[in-house]
């Protein structure tokens, strides 16, 4: 009985009181969300300092006047380029390791930035769950499906190069839908648009959404009606004056990036990746890397794939299942996907959210690799922010018991994936 004696003490109270109460209750939520996702990140992660950190490497380059590496061999991921080693991935973590690498040189700590980057998207994802009026118990089995039901834990606790990508877009991706949650601002938008761009280079498909949320506000719209609000007025908001300033920033991310790719490859466009599949034993010499003829495996990959069968003349051996290298089928690993389906918003704003989704993920299924080393499929990580909003519109105001085992299962499956990492493949960092 003492639950119900405290919520009617609670509503004996002053409004200034009840107000601040559930802003102290809401903050320690906030709290929680992100300390947890530290705390579980840097105990998974060992503090291991990942070998694969060429992001540390450019850097480093950068800050001695060139753009190629210092290459240590094979084993880590870079293309031959007149002579010299470039990294290939896109360069907006390179800002985020500057600062470290000033300090400490090619000894600073990726992973760390990893893990840092982590815990802030799982901030601005429950902020955003907030502003889409999410209540406290889907929104919780939410959060835990996105940190431990995707890949994002997996990333964090590793912070190699491509993870450390992931991770940088998905939580831009999240600051600019909160954004449009609320004033809308375009440079505002199109500065994390680039940051995202610049981190995965498939967020570029998601231009189009940005802007069409910043001329219509139907996402602003949704989350006030969700928040159970009346309709914003946008009587002060100038459309043509948000959209000058969100082209503007583009224009200035595009002249960026062309610098860029000048200063590294000498030409206008990023020909790293054409260049890497061509030295690639699992590429073509000639050709793209993106192909129609990859689809097939690509749905493979994304639907199919299982965990492995561990036996030994029939019998089943520890530890029974284990992981394929070349990841496993978000069927397997993040059933709580099928969330999105369900989604209950206006039918305009769903669809795109849904065309966004497919954009986004239309290269990932065109590539000739998978994500290649990877507990579940890595790159579902491009769209899946997008789905998650999805799933917050299908369990706003409550979760089903079936939805909430889903997203229960998936994040087991995913620490699951973390700890079989550290136990048979990473144990010697």
């Amino acid at each position: 009985m003492q639950h119900i004696d405290d919520a009617v003490a609670a509503q004996t109270q002053p409004p200034v009181t009840r107000a601040w109460l559930r802003l102290r209750s809401v903050s320690f939520e906030g709290a929680a969300v992100v300390g947890a996702s530290l705390l579980l990140s840097l105990i998974a992660s060992h503090l291991r300092s990942t070998n694969f950190n060429n992001y540390v490497r450019m850097a480093d380059a950068i800050l001695h006047g060139h753009m190629w590496i210092d290459w240590p061999g094979r084993w880590l991921d870079a293309v031959e380029y007149n002579g010299q080693h470039y990294g290939i991935d896109g360069p907006f973590p390179i800002l985020l390791l500057l600062p470290l690498v000033i300090l400490f040189g090619t000894q600073a700590n990726q992973t760390l930035v990893a893990i840092g980057v982590a815990s802030l998207a799982m901030y601005l994802a429950w902020r955003l769950l907030l502003a889409l009026g999410v209540a406290r118990t889907p929104r919780l089995f939410l959060l835990l499906f996105l940190f431990a039901g995707t890949d994002l834990w997996w990333c964090a606790e590793l912070g190699d190069v491509w993870f450390l990508a992931h991770l940088c877009s998905v939580a831009a991706t999240f600051a600019v839908l909160l954004e449009l949650t609320g004033k809308r601002r375009g440079w505002l938008v199109a500065l994390l648009a680039i940051c995202a761009a610049e981190s995965r280079n498939t967020l570029v498909l998601a231009l189009p959404l940005y802007a069409y949320l910043i001329v219509t506000g139907d996402f602003r719209k949704a989350a006030s009606e969700a928040r159970g609000e009346p309709p914003p007025a946008d009587a002060g908001f100038d459309v043509k004056k948000s959209l000058r300033s969100f082209g503007a920033v583009l224009m200035l991310g595009l002249a960026g990036w062309i610098g860029y790719n000048e200063a590294m490859w000498g030409t206008v466009v990023d020909i790293g990746h054409t260049v890497y599949f061509h030295q690639d034993s699992w590429g073509q010499r000639e050709g793209s890397p993106f192909q129609l003829i990859y689809l097939p495996y690509q749905l493979f990959s994304f639907f199919v794939r299982p965990p492995i069968f561990v036996e030994w003349l029939q019998r089943t051996e520890w530890p029974y299942l284990k992981v394929d290298p070349n990841g496993i089928a978000l069927t397997f690993t993040s059933p709580a996907l099928v969330l999105a389906f369900l989604a209950r918003m206006p039918g305009r704003l769903k669809a795109a959210f849904w065309v966004t989704t497919a954009l986004v993920a239309g290269p990932s299924f065109l590539y000739y690799l998978n994500g290649w080393y990877q507990f579940g499929m890595r790159h579902a990580l491009d769209f899946e922010p997008y789905l998650f909003v999805l799933m917050a519109f299908a369990v706003r105001q409550s979760i089903p018991r079936w939805a909430a085992l889903l997203c229960a299962y998936s994040a087991v499956v995913g620490a699951w994936g973390v700890w079989y990492w550290n136990v048979f493949f990473r144990t010697g960092d």
